[in-house]
């Protein structure tokens, strides 16, 4: 569940969360928003000093856009991303931010095979996501090649919230491959089923919804529609598992 924004109350929030194991939020953070002193920062900070005293460690991707992507793709913490990545939960250890997306997009030129693979092999306990289009497919070959270990969220609307005509099966045998695109309560179980019919038996996979779940007047999160798509999700997966 994408883009959580500083409208919402930290401790809704949390319990959103706490509806499933499964459950992340996917918080974006770009320098326009997340900076030192900023609302969504001032916001985030908030979550993440609950969570360092949470009796569990809930779910927390951080979705890295524009500048902040750039930089991290050639190697380059940014100051606010580097604290974010040092916070761990007291009780369990854990990292607060667990998987981190590089929303590389237009911007896919700057990208450097080998700064991106220094960057992902710097943090061996988190897991990294890039997109898998056809922008950035001969990037992610490249990286592919390195040996170093990620995952990949197919987009072909990259990044614009339209289903795509048909879902690809995975790329690589040894990359695990998620699905994003125009996911909502109302379509995540028929979607499920699209999804499930090209993954291998036995797949582990996640999905990624954001636009549509948000609030049609004000563009942002709405937490009731992000609940219904984590619960109607969450009836699909008790129902196509033992």
């Amino acid at each position: 569940m994408s883009d959580p924004r500083e409208n919402l109350g930290v401790e809704e929030t949390l319990k959103l969360l706490k509806l499933s194991p499964l459950a992340e939020l996917g918080v974006q953070a770009h320098p326009s928003a997340m900076m030192y002193g900023l609302k969504r920062n001032i916001w985030f900070n908030k979550l993440v000093d609950a969570i360092e005293v949470s009796q569990e460690s809930p779910n927390i991707a951080l979705h890295i856009n524009y500048q902040w992507c750039d930089d991290m793709c050639n190697n380059v913490v940014p100051y606010e991303i580097g604290c974010w990545l040092n916070c761990k939960n007291k009780k369990t250890g854990e990292p607060i931010i667990k998987r981190i997306q590089l929303n590389v997009g237009d911007g896919a030129y700057l990208f450097r095979t080998q700064k991106a693979r220094d960057l992902i092999a710097r943090f061996p306990d988190r897991e990294f996501i890039l997109p898998y289009n056809t922008r950035v497919a001969s990037k992610m070959q490249m990286l592919h090649g390195t040996g170093v270990k990620f995952n990949l969220l197919f987009d072909a609307s990259y990044g614009t919230g339209r289903a795509p005509e048909k879902y690809e099966a995975p790329i690589y045998p040894d990359v695990n491959f998620g699905y994003a695109g125009g996911l909502s309560a109302d379509n995540v179980c028929q979607n499920l089923d699209k999804i499930n019919s090209v993954l291998p038996a036995d797949y582990s996979t996640w999905i990624d919804a954001e636009g549509r779940l948000r609030n049609r007047i004000f563009g942002e999160m709405d937490l009731e529609k992000a609940q219904k798509y984590l619960e109607n999700a969450l009836k699909w997966y008790g129902e196509h598992t033992k």
